[in-house]
Parts: structure tokens; C-alpha cells; sequence
């Protein structure tokens, strides 16, 4: 068994209706406990390079409360993206930042962009995970 794999979360657009990271994108569940070491981001094509455009990665516990939203970030601050294709990698908040199997990964974004004009098309966030 591998001792790291990667986690995809990806969405055809996101917009920003629901306000500042609130609208959950895409789901992933965590299949194996492990930690967290990397993150990156990157989009097809971005609304404008003028604008707020943010993407982060949630994680909410395995069998959370009914109606509760508990999710955190796991990243120290969300990954701006500036130009169309550009991968870029965001700092893991902890350095041992752990995820248990069952928990979900969930993808989350802000922009700066007006009502619900799509502000990332094709977006993609990946997580590596260490395996314990």
C-alpha cells in the first residue's frame, strides 16, 4: 500500500452566491487516517486577476452533529489564484495536521466577483495525505 495518495476536489464553477467560503464546491471523504502535507490549487479560467480569488479546503469531523457545520480549514490561509492554469500550493495550518478515515475534505471559495457570475471554471483542489 502506498504511503501517500492524493485527494481531488473539483467543481465545473463556482460562484459566490452563498457568500465568503460558505458554499461547499465538491466532498471527499478521507479513506485512510493519515496527515496532512500538501495542497495546491489551480483553475482553467478565473473571472479577473483584479479581483479576490480564493479557494481553501475545509475538513469536518466523521458524523458531525445534524445541522451543525463544524468544518475548519486546514490550510494556514487560502490559496489565491491570479492567472488561468497556474497551479498553485497553499501551507498546510499544522505541520502534523491529521484526518481520520470517515472525515470529509470539502472545497470552499471567495470571490471578490459580482452575484453569481462564476468567479473559477474548472477548479481543482488536491490534498496530499501521509498514510499512518
Amino acid at each position: 500500500m502506498p504511503d501517500r495518495y492524493v485527494l481531488t476536489l473539483a467543481t465545473a464553477l463556482a460562484s459566490n452566491t452563498s457568500g465568503p467560503f460558505t458554499a461547499t464546491w465538491d466532498r471527499a471523504v478521507v479513506p485512510s487516517t493519515g496527515t496532512l502535507r500538501r495542497a495546491w490549487a489551480v483553475a482553467t479560467s478565473i473571472t479577473s486577476n483584479t479581483t479576490q480569488n480564493t479557494v481553501d479546503v475545509f475538513a469536518q469531523t466523521d458524523a458531525p452533529a445534524a445541522g451543525s457545520n463544524t468544518a475548519t480549514t486546514v490550510l494556514v490561509s487560502p490559496i489565491t489564484l491570479v492567472n488561468n492554469r497556474d497551479a498553485v500550493e497553499g501551507t498546510i495550518r499544522h505541520s502534523g495536521a491529521r484526518v481520520i478515515a470517515g472525515d470529509v475534505l470539502e472545497l470552499r471559495t471567495n470571490m471578490s466577483n459580482a452575484g453569481s457570475q462564476p468567479g473559477f471554471l474548472g477548479l481543482t483542489a488536491t490534498i496530499e495525505v501521509e498514510r499512518d
